[in-house]
Formats: structure tokens, C-alpha cells, sequence
């Protein structure tokens, strides 16, 4: 039985890319902890499916031309969550009208270049992720991403967490929240950006949202929703590149269904919160 949990634990780490997918997802679990706590607590996941998507063009662009995919789609990813919160500051507009229009153009921008022949099936890695064959050029950029977010963080952590949830106070107390605002969706675009190698441009919203949103049904202070948040996508990314490996199934997609089994378990026995909890206790009351 040993022998067999041995094998089981130890067979996959002796392929070098189980090695850098394992890697990819604890660098990403860094970022994920502290961008997408602000994203379910600020209620920006629509914005953030809307950021996977607005990137096509960007990703076809450089499919087209050559160039480095991931940088190519950084630079359009943040270009494109400026003018969304640019054209959200006016009040005839509203940022969910932004968000809308600004994604659905872009996608569709996305949709002529590739009806260039043969583009989608080298676009594929891009729609689905290709986590179990990131190179060392992904790791780089997910590693830069997450340092980038780790010191914003750090130097502005009590300017966001004003803005985010009292806007009004941030103002009165003369802090530049449309920079701060702008600043977070730069840096969300970028943490969408180098997380499209593991889970790829689809799945990537799920990346970023179930964790916190499986750790605010777990605890209500903040340092616990990110601490939570970190340790679920690091346990959910093993766990789901183990049984991809061993099932021989997609690796990026296992990831994101271990992670949303996470988040089914703790909605309905959570402790506190949990659907089936709750329905329970009046009754041993």
C-alpha cells in the first residue's frame, strides 16, 4: 500500500514538466491570493471574464506577427483595462456599460483576425492553456507578475482596501483613487495575462475567482480570505496536475474542477455559512 501512495506521489515530479507546471501554479497561487480577494470582494468578476476575453485580439495579433504572445497580450490586456476605466468615470456610461461594449468589440476584433486560415488550431493553447507544457519563459513572467503585485500590494495596501470598500472616505481624505483604480485593473490584467498558460483564456476567471470565493464562505477577515485564498490554489493546482497526470486528462481544466469542488463543499459545510449547516442547526437547537 505504501509503495502504491509512493508511486503515486513520486512517479509524476520525475517529469521535468509536472516540475514547471507545479511551479507555475505556486507562483500563480501568490498573485490569485491577492488580486482575486479584491475581485470577489469588490464584486469584479464580470470585469474579469470580460479582461480574458478583450485580450483575443492581442493573442491573435501576435500569433499573426510572431511575436511573444504572452507580452503582446499584457500590453493590450492593460491598454484595454485603462480605456474600460477611463470610459466607466462617465456617469452617462457606467462601468458595466464599459465593460460590455469595450469586451464585446474587442472580441470581435479578435474574431476577424482569425478568420486568417489555420490560425485557430494555433490558438488552441490559448483558449484551453497548455499547463503541463509551460516553458521557462511562462515561469519568468508569472514569477514578474507576482512580485509586481506583491509590491504594490505592499505599498499601497491601505490606500486599496479604502478605496475598495469606503470610495467616498478614499476621496475626502485626498488619496488619487482613479489612479489607484486604474493601477488595480493594470494590475489584474496582468495577473489574467500570466495565468492563460495554465488554465488557458476560458477558464481563467475561474482561476482567480473560486479560491477567494471559497475562502469568504470559510472566514470573514480579510488576511484569512488571502492566506485561504493562496492555500486553496496551491492545493487545488497539485491536486488537479497529480490527477491529470495519472488520469491522463487536461491538466489546466483539472485544475479549475478541483477548485470548484472546493468551493461546492464549502457552500454547502461551511461551518458558518454553509447551505446544508445552516439548514441543520435549528434543528439540534
Amino acid at each position: 500500500m505504501w509503495d502504491d501512495v509512493t508511486r503515486f506521489l513520486l512517479e509524476p515530479l520525475s517529469a521535468p514538466y509536472v516540475q514547471r507546471a507545479l511551479l507555475e501554479i505556486a507562483i500563480l497561487s501568490v498573485a490569485v491570493a491577492i488580486v482575486g480577494t479584491y475581485v470577489v470582494l469588490r464584486g469584479l468578476s464580470f470585469l474579469t471574464l470580460a479582461l480574458s476575453h478583450a485580450i483575443f485580439p492581442g493573442v491573435v495579433l501576435a500569433a499573426l506577427l510572431g511575436w511573444n504572445m504572452l507580452l503582446t497580450s499584457m500590453v493590450v490586456a492593460v491598454g484595454i483595462s485603462l480605456l474600460i476605466g477611463l470610459s466607466s468615470r462617465n456617469s452617462r456610461v457606467g462601468h458595466a456599460s464599459a465593460i460590455g461594449t469595450i469586451y464585446t468589440g474587442a472580441f470581435a476584433a479578435g474574431i476577424m483576425l482569425i478568420s486568417s486560415a489555420g490560425l485557430f488550431r494555433r490558438l488552441s493553447e490559448f483558449l484551453f492553456g497548455r499547463l503541463f507544457a509551460v516553458g521557462d519563459d511562462d515561469i519568468v513572467i508569472a514569477a514578474v507578475v507576482t512580485l509586481l503585485v506583491i509590491l504594490a500590494y505592499g505599498l499601497a495596501r491601505k490606500e486599496i482596501l479604502l478605496v475598495s470598500f469606503d470610495r467616498a472616505m478614499a476621496m475626502a481624505q485626498g488619496l488619487p483613487v482613479a489612479l489607484l483604480e486604474l493601477g488595480f485593473l493594470a494590475l489584474l490584467s496582468l495577473v489574467v495575462v500570466a495565468a492563460l498558460p495554465a488554465v488557458g483564456n476560458i477558464q481563467t476567471v475561474a482561476l482567480l475567482v473560486t479560491p477567494p470565493a471559497t475562502a469568504r464562505l470559510l472566514t470573514d477577515r480579510l488576511r484569512m480570505v488571502m492566506l485561504l485564498s493562496g492555500l486553496l490554489s496551491l492545493l487545488g493546482g497539485v491536486m488537479g496536475v497529480y490527477l491529470a497526470w495519472h488520469l491522463n486528462l487536461v491538466s489546466g481544466a483539472m485544475v479549475v474542477l478541483v477548485l470548484t469542488i472546493f468551493f461546492l463543499l464549502a457552500y454547502f459545510l461551511s461551518p458558518r455559512y454553509g447551505l446544508l449547516t445552516r439548514r441543520l442547526r435549528p434543528a439540534r437547537a
